[in-house]
Order: structure tokens, then sequence, then C-alpha cells
């Protein structure tokens, strides 16, 4: 070898060296799903031990419970894009033939579904927001929760809307790089 890599060698060194940084950022990323858990635990806390308002402080948990499913939502949209990118790069640089051999074959065309840490995500913050809405049952009387029945139905309506409307993103994204991949198995 004559010293100079070529871009395609340049190409995959750096690809590399990407791919352990991710590895390094999904096994910290387990720990910050802990964040919202943690503060919503402490808050219906401070509600049981009378530092909090019950109401107020019900309404605090649903608001930091739809925070983090609307920031996960959003986190989920940027990766799969950049997954796209990532792929579309590949298909720059790599040989057809590294498929299978660099690469898994399944990796040619990356799949337009949620990632699984995110659905993952999801299910905790939702299992969390029905925990949350058990303790607001046994907490308050039935005119509270109409009133706060009003505040977990908008949140769950701008949540829905802000998935739909990301997931329809994704969808039109994977369409044009990628085309329509429905029936086709890599």
């Amino acid at each position: 070898m004559n010293g100079t890599n070529s871009p395609r060698q340049e190409f995959i060194k750096e690809m590399y060296g990407v791919y352990w940084a991710n590895i390094t950022r999904s096994m910290e990323g387990v720990w910050k799903v802990l964040a919202p858990v943690t503060v919503v635990g402490t808050i219906l806390a401070g509600v049981q031990k009378e530092y909090l308002p019950i109401l107020f402080g019900i309404y605090l948990a649903f608001l930091i419970i739809f925070w983090a499913l609307n920031v996960m939502i959003d986190l989920n949209d940027w990766h799969r894009r950049n997954l796209f990118f990532l792929t579309k790069a590949e298909h720059e640089f790599l040989n057809p033939d590294d498929y299978g051999k660099l690469l898994p074959s399944a990796y040619r065309i990356p799949k337009n579904e949620w990632i699984t840490f995110y659905k993952i995500n999801a299910i905790v913050f939702l299992a969390l927001l029905v925990l949350t809405l058990l303790f607001a049952c046994c907490k308050l009387g039935w005119d509270d929760l109409i009133v706060l029945a009003i505040g977990l139905i908008v949140g769950a309506v701008l949540t829905f809307c802000n998935k739909r409307r990301q997931d329809k993103r994704a969808t039109k994204k994977h369409e044009e790089l990628f085309g329509n991949t429905k029936q086709q198995v890599p």
C-alpha cells in the first residue's frame, strides 16, 4: 500500500469510528430514560407527602410524561433520518458485495419503522402515564378527575398528532430515498 487511502477506505475507517461512538451513545441512552421517570416519581412522592397540591402535582407529572414522549418521538425521527442518510452514504462508498461481508445484507435498505430503543421508551413512558393516572384515581374526587381528564386528553391528542406527523415525514423521506420498498426483502 502506498500510504494514501482511497475515498472508500477513508469512508470505511470513519464509518467504523462512528459505529463505535454510536454503540457508546446507545448504552448511555439507557440511563437518560431514567430522568423523567425519576422526576415523575419525585413529584408523586411530593403529592403523597402533601408537599405539593394533588391536582397540581399530577398535572405536572402528566406534563413531564408528555414532554418525554414528544422528545422521544422527535429523537426517533432524527435517528431514522440519520439511518437513511447513512445508508445512502454507504451506497456511495461501499461496493454492493460489501453487504453480506462488511455489513449484513439486511442493512442495504433501512426499515422504515420505529427504532426498538424508542419503542421501549414509549412503553415505559405510557406505563408511567397509566400508573400516574391510577395514582390520581386513588387521590382525587370525580370533579378533579374530570378536570384532569381534560389535560390528559389534550396531551394525548397533541402527542398522537406529533407522532403521526413524524411518521408521515419519515415515510416520505424513506420513499424518496429508497422507493416503495414494502414488498422488497433485501
